[in-house]
């Protein structure tokens, strides 16, 4: 709130607990340790506060449908879904510090471009900081210079997670992935991220990724009436990173 002049009246959010626990595991590849997390974030479904003494919260009674309670109930849950995905930001943080590779896969429950997903990947630097007023400025050309343009780029990027799917998408020229489908929405929630070690742009990277598989086939989003749903099967797709790190 400082930069918006303001204090801590506005309130806050306190996370006790995570929906589920983040896994880590640190993968031995040739001369390499590479941090590999699993996570699966809160849903979309609303978090409602069920009164002391009641069987189920008021919002639940949808013969008694509380629009504004439900809407409240999302907030809740999309809080909760970014507050976890800082957490394991934090996290992903701890390990590119130690020089380890980052991978990160499992179910975001939020597209690429949600601000939960963006907190997990980091920024993406902007395009000239030499354009940019200083945080201190005092005058119209108080502006950092190219020198700490390109200090100020390297500290962004070298943090910065790469979407796995974009990738795939820029380097094929497809137009849509999805991983879950409902009621006519078909969107891509599960992800597969990556720091830039395995970014071919990158002049130090280890490997690349040569391909990018998702398993769709199954899902349905209920419109067709042969198929409303499938529950033999998963509700997601599964996707796979082909990768390639050659050795030494």
């Amino acid at each position: 709130m400082a930069a918006l002049g303001g204090d801590d009246d506005a309130g806050h959010f306190t996370l006790k607990r995570l929906s589920r626990p983040i896994m880590m595991a640190r993968i031995p590849v040739g001369d390499q340790v590479i941090s590999v997390f699993n996570c699966h974030l809160k849903s979309k479904l609303g978090e409602f506060i069920r009164p002391e003494g009641a069987d189920f919260a008021p919002e639940a009674v949808l013969t008694s449908y509380n629009p504004a309670g439900r809407s409240l109930g999302a907030l809740r849950a999309a809080l909760r879904r970014m507050a976890e995905s800082y957490v394991l930001r934090r996290a992903i943080l701890d390990e590119l510090n130690k020089g380890h590779p980052v991978m990160v896969l499992g179910d975001f429950n939020d597209g690429e471009h949600a601000v939960s997903s963006e907190i997990i990947s980091g920024e993406v630097p902007f395009k000239n900081y030499s354009w940019m007023l200083r945080h201190d400025a005092k005058s119209p050309n108080d502006r950092y210079s190219a020198k700490e343009n390109q200090q100020i780029t390297e500290n962004v990027d070298r943090v910065r997670l790469r979407s796995g799917e974009k990738m795939f998408v820029r380097k094929s020229l497809r137009d849509m992935v999805y991983t879950a489908a409902f009621n006519g929405v078909y969107e891509s929630i599960d992800q597969i991220y990556m720091s830039r070690h395995f970014d071919p742009e990158y002049d130090k990277s280890i490997g690349e990724m040569e391909y990018y598989s998702v398993f769709n086939d199954h899902l349905t989003d209920g419109s067709h009436p042969e198929a409303p749903y499938n529950k033999l099967a998963s509700d997601h797709g599964q996707i796979m990173a082909h990768m390639h790190l050659p050795p030494d």
